[in-house]
């Protein structure tokens, strides 16, 4: 069998599997220390470095350099990393996953969505049926009030036939929210999927074993 390039080998070792935190904390660690000693240890002239000597080592810090970028750029580290802190998609989904886990009371148990518009009036839009969820799959429970973003919004309690319960949130778009990636992301064990519909964003959340039927898209 012929011999496989290093950084060939752990590309396809590498490519179904993600580095834990503590891995990813000493590979930083490793490198603080390795330009920390870099820098404080004494410059020796070139002449006294054997030829052979760096010829080889040069080769090999590469290698390793590429290596662990191979496995950063496989596990999706930095694509999470910008998620963690600045996607508004994924903040708008994380705070809508955070909610769903509170399990907070209804505040307003109505089955009927123009009395919840008319009981919830400190809201500035009113909430709509939406298009998206299949007619007669879904019935409400009631809502009551939360925000999205700092924003005022609505979540709405619904429960399908199976018995199954989710929450819908919709708040009216501004300029973060219109700027929301619309589509299905996983957060925290939940299904949370968000779209754009009648000047609202709207993000519904369910667990993964939970297959919410859709008759038409959004916006």
């Amino acid at each position: 069998m012929p011999e496989q390039p290093l950084d060939e080998h752990l590309r396809r070792y590498y490519t179904d599997k993600k580095p834990s935190p503590q891995c990813l904390d000493r590979l930083v660690a490793l490198a603080e220390s390795t330009q920390t000693a870099e820098s404080s240890a004494p410059e020796t002239p070139p002449a006294a470095l054997p030829a052979t000597k760096t010829r080889r080592s040069t080769p090999a810090y590469l290698a390793i350099a590429a290596s662990l970028l191979l496995v950063l750029l496989g596990s999706g580290i930095f694509l999470l990393q910008k998620n963690d802190g600045t996607d508004p998609s994924w903040l708008v989904a994380k705070e809508i996953a955070v909610n769903h886990n509170k399990h907070l009371a209804i505040e307003f148990p109505t089955g009927d969505y123009h009395e919840l518009n008319r009981l919830m009036g400190k809201l500035d839009f009113s909430g709509v049926i939406s298009k998206r969820l299949a007619p007669g799959e879904y019935r409400l429970l009631g809502g009551r009030y939360c925000s999205i973003q700092g924003q005022l919004a609505l979540q709405l309690k619904l429960q399908d036939r199976a018995g199954n319960l989710y929450t819908l949130y919709q708040a009216p778009l501004n300029k973060i929210l219109t700027s929301i990636r619309q589509g299905e992301q996983r957060i925290d064990g939940l299904r949370i999927t968000l779209w754009r519909e009648a000047g609202l964003l709207l993000g519904l959340a369910s667990s993964p074993t939970q297959v919410p039927e859709d008759k038409a898209g959004g916006e």
